[in-house]
């Protein structure tokens, strides 16, 4: 059986918030009329504004929810995992494995693969503007590692994120370790054969 697993992608216009951002001064002026959404102004724009600040921060994590692309080929011997500028393919048939890391992509056999592992940091409890930098910290170390053998590029990083949840939550957390964990159990079913 091949399975291949996408999440369909958000629409930022479909989003309850932004609704509610585009309803609030139509309602304000079918109640009040203009006079009632001019006094208003303030009080509606700043809610619209708070509103869709809102919306386009869960429009992203659902965005990248949806950018993982997988495919656990059990009949046809093709493993893929991709997200952003990252992905992983490896050929059972073959004996290969497609590399991508940003602009630098490479094709090794499967004894040029040394060793596997996955870093999954986890964010310390912060407040304010340190706690945002930590989640970046933490998304930019946590990945998929393999280890070639190959003196120019010797490590290769491939990136995750959960399909549920954002990365900082304890659904997101746990559904990235799995996709990670089900990675190992591949790697060692396939490479170590």
């Amino acid at each position: 059986m091949t399975t291949m697993t996408e999440v369909k992608q958000p629409n930022f216009l479909m989003m309850k918030r932004v609704w509610i951002a585009i309803a609030l001064p139509i309602v304000i002026f079918y109640f009040l009329g203009m006079r009632g959404l001019v006094q208003l102004a303030i009080i509606w724009v700043f809610a619209s504004i708070m509103l869709l600040m809102f919306a386009y921060k869960k429009f992203r994590i659902k965005k990248w929810n949806a950018s993982t692309r997988d495919h656990f080929g059990e009949q046809d011997g093709m493993w893929s995992h991709e997200f952003g500028p990252t992905s992983m393919k490896l050929d059972q048939h073959r004996g290969l494995i497609h590399l991508r890391e940003e602009n630098k992509h490479k094709t090794y056999p499967f004894s040029a693969v040394k060793e596997w592992r996955y870093n999954l940091s986890t964010t310390r409890q912060r407040t304010g503007l340190d706690r945002e930098l930590d989640r970046t910290h933490d998304f930019r170390e946590s990945g998929f590692y393999i280890a070639v053998d190959d003196v120019q590029y010797p490590e290769w990083r491939v990136m995750f994120f959960p399909q549920k949840g954002d990365f900082n939550s304890q659904e997101g957390i746990r559904d990235t370790e799995l996709q990670l964990k089900r990675w190992m159990h591949i790697f060692d079913k396939i490479i170590n054969r």
